[in-house]
């Protein structure tokens, strides 16, 4: 952790800081009030897939700031559309489902679990190696294994290092990815899908504050401490793409 610690920067990206905290508060304000309203529940649910699909090309945005280079064809961002989908199928459409039907089988549940643990694990890098080669115009049937094989081991151990860090201080917190009542892999995978923006803890207690009426003065401690612990998120995650992109720089 002090070797994590020790690589972090914050001057060189704190332009893309801040419109990454744009984006994450235009995008909670939109999931919010949709999980807020009376609506029915398929429209819903519909909602946040597009919800999830929007952010992912708020995600690609991001990496083209950090990265310092682009690529908006129409192809590439089709691209980044299908990568969130095949994602949401397979957290939303086949994980979850299996997690509901197989609730009483404990067997199952340890195997689902350890899968859900899986494509926690693997999901963003590969989401990242993806988005480095539509940026920089890769071949990706070949960038893509040739990336893996090279830089799996390194990107995997911080990307590890960053998740254990979140769900430890969550826990000490009482955040969404609180691990207090023992760790939910599925339950943390489908949260970071449709709720995994550095401030969504921050703005959903303030939202609930201000929908209860609570003296926001009375809650200003905890929110303060909510904030900085987002803000901190997001400096973590920059710079775990910004290391990302300086290993794929090198190859």
């Amino acid at each position: 952790m002090k070797k994590l610690m020790s690589k972090l920067h914050f001057r060189s990206i704190y332009k893309t800081i801040v419109l990454t905290l744009v984006l994450c508060f235009l995008y909670n304000i939109a999931y919010l009030l949709m999980s807020a309203s009376a609506m029915n529940v398929y429209i819903r649910q519909s909602l946040e897939v597009v919800l999830s699909l929007l952010s992912s090309l708020g995600f690609y945005f991001i990496c083209t700031k950090i990265w310092k280079a682009k690529n908006f064809s129409a192809s590439a961002i089709l691209k980044v559309f299908v990568l969130q989908g095949i994602y949401i199928l397979i957290v939303s459409g086949i994980l979850s489902n299996l997690v509901n039907v197989c609730a009483n089988n404990t067997s199952l549940m340890l195997v689902l679990q350890l899968m859900s643990a899986f494509c926690l694990v693997v999901m963003v890098p590969f989401q990242l190696i993806f988005y480095y080669g539509l940026i920089h115009d890769k071949n990706l049937k070949e960038f893509i294994p040739y990336a893996l094989k090279k830089h799996q081991k390194k990107m995997l151990n911080w990307y590890c290092t960053l998740l254990i860090f979140i769900v430890v201080l969550d826990t000490m917190s009482g955040g969404l990815f609180s691990a207090a009542q023992g760790f939910n892999a599925q339950s943390i995978l489908v949260g970071s899908m449709y709720m995994g923006n550095p401030m969504i803890s921050w703005m959903m207690y303030l939202f609930l504050g201000v929908s209860f009426q609570s003296s926001l003065a009375s809650m200003f401690t905890y929110l303060f401490v909510n904030f900085l612990m987002g803000f901190f998120y997001c400096v973590l995650e920059l710079n775990y793409v910004s290391y990302v992109g300086s290993l794929l720089d090198a190859d």
